[in-house]
């Protein structure tokens, strides 16, 4: 799933907490300050890469992902 911005994101994240909605998994780190002065720098999920990843037949639809900081086509560490 991706979102347009992270305005989105944040408007989304409210409305659950105000609904009361927990949902598994991560929430998007906060970007602000961390693209070098690249505007706007927004969160994305990216898939993670596990050079140990020896995946059963039972999770082969499994595919983790993370969080980066993206200002253009560049990518930062939240």
């Amino acid at each position: 799933m991706g979102f347009k911005n992270s305005e989105e994101v944040e408007k989304i994240y409210e409305e659950a907490n105000l609904k009361g909605v927990r949902k598994i998994g991560s929430s998007p780190p906060s970007c602000e300050n961390k693209c070098y002065g690249c505007v706007p720098c927004e969160a994305i999920q990216v898939p993670t890469t596990s050079r140990h990843s020896h995946v059963g037949v039972q999770y082969a639809n499994y595919e983790p992902e993370g969080w980066k900081c993206k200002c253009g086509p560049s990518f930062y560490s939240p």
